[in-house]
């Protein structure tokens, strides 16, 4: 496939959530043509409703699929994209997702992002994947802001670094990858640029804010009982105990250069995106927790 032409339709699948809403706008910003779907969309999308699926798919040539974290038909999708003449797919996917699954010991269909990457890298046209590591918007649009809000951000995360990486990163990758050539049958680990402990990324919203906030260590038996108290389902409390385990591990804890292979740039420093963030007022324009 030659690179993506402005008169070609790409698919967003997600298309408002953190990486989708952005990845839309990066392809608006460069003249694409663009079908952004979710479930609630003109042209709706549901992973688990096929009959969305032929609509969602009519005269597309490329599709960034962001998955459900639920499983999903992710083969059938994918054979209903070939046939439909999608020529490029890529697939968004969680970092090192092969050894969490072996971790947890579950196979590759039971987690979403793992069955998309899967059936994405078996579909017989051109395919990428983004390996992200953990978001920096978790702290400002995902599970830890309650916790940032509160002042205390309690994790079972004792000395454990990673390079977070801006959703604003994955998606310019995104479009890169979608629009250009030279990407095809290549997994990318996209990382930001240098791995940091949750003192430090906790510190740094702390110092752009003003807003008194620190990190405290939990042991993952405090972690789990926290989790518990507060009425998670059984299921995801125990996949949330070997992710974070999974960290532990240091598995993710290495920066790679992959952003900058894509995009020819460094990836967005934390303490930077923290700045930028901390003048949207999230973190303080917010009532406390």
């Amino acid at each position: 496939m030659s690179e993506t032409s402005t008169t070609e339709t790409i698919l967003v699948t997600g298309a408002t959530g953190k990486i989708g809403r952005r990845l839309v706008e990066v392809l608006h910003a460069d003249g694409r043509n663009v079908r952004a779907v979710s479930r609630h969309t003109e042209i709706p999308f549901d992973w688990t409703d096929p009959s969305t699926w032929d609509a969602a798919l009519d005269g597309v040539t490329a599709v960034y699929v962001i998955p459900p974290d639920h499983p999903f038909p992710a083969d059938e999708f994918v054979a209903t994209a070939v046939r439909s003449g999608v020529r490029r797919l890529v697939s968004q996917s969680g970092r090192r997702i092969e050894e969490l699954s072996a971790l947890a010991g579950i196979g590759h269909e039971v987690i979403g992002m793992h069955a998309a990457q899967v059936a994405v890298q078996a579909s017989g046209i051109e395919w990428t994947v983004l390996q992200a590591n953990n978001f920096n918007e978790n702290f400002s649009e995902g599970d830890y802001l309650p916790a940032v809000l509160s002042g205390d951000v309690a994790l079972p995360l004792a000395g454990t670094t990673e390079p977070l990486i801006a959703a604003d990163d994955i998606a310019a990758a995104a479009a890169a990858v979608l629009t250009r050539d030279g990407h095809a049958g290549k997994v990318y680990e996209i990382t930001g640029p240098e791995s940091l402990s949750m003192d430090d990324a906790v510190a740094a919203i702390a110092a752009a804010s003003g807003k008194a906030v620190s990190f405290r260590a939990e042991s993952p038996e405090e972690h789990d009982a926290a989790m518990r108290a507060a009425g998670l389902p059984e299921e995801l409390v125990g996949f949330l105990n070997i992710m974070y385990q999974f960290m532990r591990n240091g598995t993710m804890a290495e920066a790679t250069g992959d952003v900058k292979q894509i995009l020819g740039r460094d990836p967005i420093r934390f303490a930077d995106w923290a700045v930028d963030t901390a003048k949207t007022g999230v973190w303080t324009d917010a009532p406390d927790a």
